[in-house]
C-alpha cells in the first residue's frame, strides 16, 4: 500500500521528546498526553508515570511518530511544583524541565537537546496504558504459560507481538505468536524451551527466534529477537487475557449481500488471479467497481497492520447496491506471478483482464463500470483508463501526481521532519538519497551492477557521518541489505521512472481524486495541485479533487499522519469519506 522507501532512507531518529512527573501533594499516577512544539507542527507524546512506596518516581514515554514505545525515563524528579526527567541513551541526551499546574492538571516547560530548546506540554489523561500498549506493567506470575505482549522495533516500524504459551499434556510447551500489526496470526512456535528461568523458541515459518529470561516477579520476558541477520531487543509483558487488535469496521457476517470466490486469467502475461466478487442483494445488473491496490505485494483486502481497507469499502458499497471485485496481487494468495519482477505497467494488464472477466458476469452493469485505485493503484487506474474504453469512471485514493522519484524523496523528507530530525541533517540525507536515486533510475545498469554500485556508494556515504549517527536512525547493515534487494527489483526501478502526468493528462472520463490532509506518503497539497492542473488541461468537466481534513494515507483520522500510527488507530477508513465515495459513484450511475 505505501510507497516503499529508497535505499539510503534513514529510519527514525529519537529526537526531541520528553515528559515529566508532577503534583506537589498526592501526585497522580497514570497516563499523560501532550505534544512537543516542533517547528510548524506538534509531536504527539504519551507519558506513563509511577511512584513507589518509598517515593521513588519512574516512568516511560511513547512517541508514536518516532516508533518509540515504553522508553524508560531517567532522573525523574518531582519537587513542590517543579518536575524534570532525562532520556539517557538518546543522542544529545534530551531532558525536560517544567512546572506542574494543579488546577488544570497540566505540565508545561522546556525541552532541551543538543543546544535546541523547544516548548512542551502534557495533560493528565487519568488512566493507565491500555491493554494493547506495551508501556503498561506486566502481571506477576509463575512460569511462562499464559498470554504475553511484546513490541519489536524493526526499522521504521513498531510491531506488536502477541505470544500464547501453553503446556502440553505429555509435558513440554507449545504455542503460537501473532504479529498483530501485520495481520500474521497463529505462527506456530518451534523448539520451545524453559529451563532455569531461560525461555526460548523458534518460528521456522519466518526464520526467526527469541531468547530471553523470566523476570524475578514473572511479569516480563526480557530478551532479543533474531531474524535475517538482525538481533533486536524484545520484552514481553504478561497479560491477564489475550491481546487483540480492535478493528470495529472490519466486516463480519452474516452479510446482506453475497460474496463468492472467483478466478480470472491475464492472457497477455499468462497468469491466473484469484479474488472476491461482492454481489448486492436484489436484481442486477449493478454498478460495479474494480479495486487496484497500492505498492508492494497486497492481498485482495489490501491488508496492512491489521486493517482491511478494501474489504471495508467493498462492504459499504455492497450495502448501497454497488458490486465489486477485489483480487490478490501477483504472487499473493491465490494469484500467480511475481510482483517484484514485474513493471508497474504490467499491473494495468492485470486490471484489464479483471475488466474482461467482469464483462462476462450478468450481474454487472457494463455501462456503470469503474475502478478504485489506492496509492500506486491510483497510478495504475489512469494507465488502465488510457487503454480501456469499457471503463466508465475512476476513484483515485491518494494518487501520485508528481514523478515518483521526486515523490519518494519528499516522503522521506517529510517523515524525518515529523520525527524531529534537525533540518541540516534532513537536507544532507536528501542529497545522499538523490545520488542513490540516479543510480536506481539508470536502466542501463543490470541488477547486479546496480546493487554493487549502491553498496559501494553506501559505504562511502556512511563513512562521512559521525559514529553512531546513522545507526541511531535505524540505518543498520541488515536494513541496508534489505533495501538494496528491494530497490534493485524490476518493479521498483520501473516505478521510479514514471511521471504520472503522462497518464493524468489523458484522462477525460469522470474521476474523483481524494487526498488525506495529513498524508506523509503522498503529500496532499502538492499532488492534488498536479491532478487538478491535469484535469484543467484536458477540460474534464466531471472531475473532482478533494483534500479530506485530518486524514492520513489510509484515510484514517489521525494525529500526525506518520506510518507508525496506522496500526494503532482502530478506525480503518473515515466514515464520511466512505459515504462521499459511495454517493459519487451512485451519482455517476444516474
Amino acid at each position: 500500500m505505501k510507497l516503499l522507501p529508497i535505499a539510503l532512507r534513514c529510519g527514525l531518529l529519537l529526537t526531541a521528546l520528553c515528559a515529566a512527573t508532577l503534583l506537589p501533594a498526592s501526585p497522580p499516577v497514570g497516563l499523560w498526553k501532550g505534544e512537543l512544539k516542533v517547528p510548524g507542527s506538534g509531536l504527539a507524546i504519551e507519558v506513563s508515570l509511577d511512584c513507589s512506596e518509598e517515593g521513588v518516581w519512574s516512568g516511560t514515554i511513547d512517541i508514536p511518530a518516532q516508533g518509540l514505545r515504553g522508553y524508560v525515563l531517567a532522573k525523574v524528579e518531582v519537587g513542590e511544583v517543579e518536575i524534570g526527567f532525562a532520556m539517557e541513551g538518546v543522542p544529545g541526551t534530551p531532558r525536560f524541565k517544567g512546572l506542574y499546574e494543579a488546577e488544570t492538571q497540566r505540565i508545561s516547560g522546556d525541552f532541551i537537546q543538543g543546544g535546541q530548546q523547544l516548548k512542551f506540554e502534557l495533560n493528565f489523561a487519568g488512566a493507565e496504558a491500555g491493554p494493547d500498549s506495551v508501556s503498561g506493567k506486566g502481571i506477576p506470575g509463575v512460569g511462562v504459560v499464559g498470554e504475553w505482549l511484546g513490541e519489536l522495533k524493526a526499522g521504521p516500524m513498531i510491531l506488536r507481538l502477541a505470544l500464547h504459551v501453553r503446556a502440553e499434556e505429555g509435558g513440554g510447551l507449545a504455542g503460537e505468536m501473532d504479529s498483530l500489526d501485520q495481520g500474521a496470526n497463529g505462527l506456530p512456535l518451534n523448539s520451545v524451551s524453559f529451563e532455569a528461568g531461560a525461555f526460548a523458541y523458534r518460528i521456522d515459518r519466518v526464520g526467526g527466534s527469541f531468547e530471553g529470561a523470566l523476570s524475578e516477579d514473572g511479569s516480563q520476558l526480557v530478551g532479543h529477537w533474531v531474524q535475517g541477520g538482525q538481533e533486536l531487543p524484545l520484552v514481553f509483558r504478561r497479560l491477564a487475557e489475550p491481546a487483540a487488535l480492535r478493528r470495529p469496521q472490519e466486516p463480519r457476517g452474516p452479510f446482506p449481500y453475497e460474496e463468492r470466490e472467483v478466478r480470472f486469467r491475464n492472457e497477455v502475461d499468462g497468469l491466473n488471479f484469484a479474488g472476491t466478487f461482492a454481489r448486492p442483494a436484489g436484481e442486477g445488473p449493478f454498478p460495479t467497481v474494480l479495486f487496484v491496490s497500492g505498492s508492494g505485494p497486497q492481498d485482495r483486502d489490501e491488508s496492512l497492520m491489521g486493517h482491511k481497507p478494501f474489504a471495508v469499502i467493498a462492504d459499504a458499497l455492497a450495502r448501497r447496491g454497488v458490486a465489486s471485485l477485489r483480487y490478490d496481487d501477483r504472487g499473493v494468495g491465490g494469484s500467480e506471478g511475481d510482483l517484484m519482477d514485474s513493471e508497474t505497467a504490467s499491473f494495468a494488464n492485470d486490471a484489464i483482464a479483471a475488466i474482461r472477466f467482469l464483462e462476462t458476469l450478468g450481474e454487472v452493469d457494463v455501462d456503470a463500470l469503474g475502478l478504485i485505485g489506492h496509492s500506486e493503484g491510483g497510478l495504475v487506474g489512469p494507465m488502465v483508463a488510457a487503454r480501456e474504453p469499457q471503463l466508465d469512471f475512476l476513484v483515485l485514493l491518494a494518487p501520485p501526481g508528481e514523478p515518483l522519484d521526486r515523490l519518494l524523496l519528499r516522503q522521506s523528507r517529510a517523515g524525518l521532519r515529523l520525527k524531529g530530525v534537525e533540518e541540516e541533517l534532513v537536507q544532507r540525507l536528501e542529497r545522499d538519497s538523490q545520488g542513490d536515486m540516479e543510480l536506481i533510475k539508470n536502466r542501463a545498469l543490470s541488477r547486479e551492477e546496480l546493487v554493487a554500485a549502491l553498496r559501494k556508494r553506501s559505504e562511502e556515504v556512511r563513512a562521512g557521518y559521525g559514529e553512531g549517527v546513522l545507526e541511531s536512525l535505524g540505518f543498520t547493515d541488515a536494513v541496508i541489505e534489505n533495501s538494496l534487494q528491494v530497490v534493485s527489483t524490476k518493479w521498483f526501478r520501473s516505478l521510479m521512472n514514471i511521471d504520472p502526468r503522462v497518464y493524468l493528462d489523458r484522462l477525460t472520463l469522470p474521476t474523483l481524486a481524494l487526498f488525506g490532509e495529513k498524508d506523509v506518503q503522498v503529500a496532499a497539497e502538492v499532488n492534488a495541485a498536479v491532478v487538478r492542473e491535469s484535469f484543467e488541461c484536458t477540460g474534464n468537466a466531471d472531475a473532482l479533487v478533494l483534500i479530506r481534513p485530518g486524514l492520513n494515507h489510509l484515510f484514517q483520522n489521525c494525529d500526525t499522519g506518520s506510518v507508525e500510527e496506522y496500526g494503532r488507530i482502530e478506525e480503518t477508513f473515515d466514515v464520511e469519506t466512505l459515504e462521499l465515495l459511495g454517493d459519487w459513484i451512485l451519482e455517476r450511475e444516474s
